[in-house]
């Protein structure tokens, strides 16, 4: 799974900006400078259009901007639940593991005919 490297793309456009203001780079994008603030300070993600913007200025491919992670997607969302359903989502994911392996020693014990 890939995600998107916010500190990369917070530090790449604090650098295409240089030495211009926020005001005047924001202007530029087409965009207000408080979002132009957002988006250096990693608190708000670009919209595509801005995103692909972005990128050719800067001369980047967007693959750039994302990177592999080792979390798989249900880590990754417990992390944003709270403790009483982390518990469920953990219980239900236990039970799925145990009928997946009584299937497959179903699936085991059924060519032993054979």
């Amino acid at each position: 799974m890939k995600e998107f490297n916010g500190e990369k793309f917070c530090k790449d456009i604090i650098e295409l900006r240089g030495t211009d203001s926020q005001s005047a780079f924001a202007e530029k994008l087409g965009i207000n400078r408080s979002t132009l603030s957002l988006l250096e300070n990693g608190k708000q993600i670009p919209t595509l259009e801005l995103f692909n913007k972005l990128c050719t200025l800067a001369s980047k491919s967007t693959e750039e901007y994302f990177k592999e992670t080792t979390k798989d997607s249900l880590v990754y969302l417990m992390g944003s639940l709270d403790e009483a359903d982390k518990v469920k989502i953990e219980e239900m994911s236990e039970r799925i593991r145990i009928k997946e392996k009584y299937e497959r020693l179903a699936k085991r014990s059924s060519y032993v005919g054979y």
